[in-house]
């Protein structure tokens, strides 16, 4: 048992090891901050949500500490193999603004540690405070209820402690985005995201951040950001999250406007229209909806599949979206390494398994990784597993991207992982 222990401490050691020889590499290479988060992937399954104990409905202790919480030095591998160069870790933060004392300083531990297994990788990392929907009192809603709020301040509390966390690694492969798809109106949120920028530059003046307009980060929240308290600065990146068209990438969501639509093509005009509506009818025939409800939800689902149609939608309105985009950065002055697409994806449905349907999607997925890198921006797709039906693991049991989606991102397929050398995973367990 001891010498157990010792091996174990040992592995620690190299671990710590490999991340300070990280850090210092990143200090000496890496000026340019763009350079640190080019090709990045969401992970939401680590952090982003926090178990609510079905007793208290408070968050349970300690949080993200079930199996399906883990991340593995197989997966870390897998994504550096594949191509990634960035993590976007999604964390929910409600977590951190409800327990105290030491509850809470474990959490920064927790943090820390996962942040730490990141960069032995290889990978930057984007801290990306994540407001879940599990805990009604720490929904996004609720957290930007108002800048003068006490929650509003108990996080720019959190912001401020946290990038002083960070702050310690010393690294530029490391960031904090304060908020993810904050769901104000750009006016409300400015504000608001300027308070955020304020109390983490407190906590740290040199750690990289990663800011997001309000309007859940759309594009259009970009483009009314006001600037002028963080353009100036070098460390400073700005996001905006792109899912458009959302008939298409949302399609069977049961959180959006999209929800009973089914079989919908990528481009608009790909296929007949036929194919969508017989789906979308089957879809919602299938529901527990009445016949009146049905009746309804099919004509709005048709609505929506005729304005689709007549946008005829493909990869010159994507481009049309980024180009605006640039525009707005050299307006700024904002090179355009410092723009981030921070989010996109698309849902994949049971008829997306394979064939014309699944090329479909790869396509979608092509034609937007290619506009962000027309334009010089990085970008992170969404996500490596869960993720409300966005997972882009070939399966729940397999650590390697699917091979159709990580070829449309310009990426490499991963080999087996039983013909690479053994994983961190492998070495820490041996005796």
């Amino acid at each position: 048992m001891a010498s157990s222990r010792r091996v174990v401490a040992m592995s620690r050691l190299f671990a710590l090891t490999a991340v300070g020889l990280c850090i210092i590499a990143s200090r000496a290479d890496s000026a340019d901050i763009g350079t640190s988060f080019r090709r990045g992937i969401g992970i939401s399954h680590a952090m982003a949500w926090a178990r609510i104990d079905s007793v208290t409905r408070d968050f349970a202790f300690p949080p993200f500490a079930e199996p399906a919480n883990a991340l593995t030095g197989n997966e870390l591998q897998s994504l550096r193999r594949t191509g990634f160069d960035f993590v976007r870790l999604a964390v929910d933060p409600g977590p951190f603004l409800q327990f105290q004392g030491r509850r809470r300083d474990a959490l920064d531990d927790i943090l820390i540690d996962c942040v730490s297994r990141i960069l032995t990788a290889r990978l930057s990392v984007v801290v990306d405070f994540h407001p879940s929907d599990l805990h009604p009192d720490y929904t996004a809603r609720a957290l930007t209820a108002g800048l003068d709020t006490p929650l509003y301040q108990s996080y720019l509390r959190m912001l401020e402690r946290t990038a002083r966390l960070l702050d310690r690694l010393h690294s530029r492969k490391v960031a904090l985005e304060p908020m993810n798809e904050p769901p104000r109106p750009p006016d409300v949120w400015q504000p608001m995201l300027e308070a955020a920028y304020a109390a983490a530059r407190r906590g740290s003046t040199n750690l990289v951040l990663v800011l997001d307009g309000g309007q859940e980060a759309s594009a259009a929240a970009l483009l009314a950001m006001r600037t002028a308290a963080f353009a100036q600065d070098p460390a400073v990146l700005f996001s905006f999250h792109y899912y458009d068209p959302y008939q298409f990438t949302h399609q069977g969501a049961s959180w959006n406007d999209a929800r009973y639509l089914a079989d919908v093509p990528y481009p608009a005009l790909a296929r007949s229209a036929a194919d969508s509506l017989e789906a979308t009818a089957t879809a919602i025939g299938e529901t527990n909806l009445d016949e009146d409800q049905k009746s309804l939800a099919y004509r709005d689902a048709r609505n929506r599949l005729q304005s689709y149609r007549r946008s005829e939608f493909d990869g010159n309105a994507i481009a049309k979206s980024f180009e605006q985009i640039a525009n707005w950065a050299r307006s700024q002055g904002v090179a355009p390494d410092r723009i981030l697409l921070g989010e996109f994806g698309a849902r994949k449905t049971d008829l997306q398994l394979s064939g014309s349907r699944a090329a479909e999607r790869a396509h979608w997925f092509h034609d937007v990784r290619e506009q962000a890198e027309v334009h010089g921006f990085g970008w992170a797709v969404w996500a490596y597993r869960g993720g409300g039906g966005f997972a882009l693991v070939r399966a729940e049991t397999s650590d390697d991207i699917e091979p159709s989606i990580a070829q449309a991102l310009g990426l490499a397929t991963p080999p087996r992982a039983d013909a690479i050398a053994p994983s961190l995973d492998t070495l820490e367990a041996k005796p």
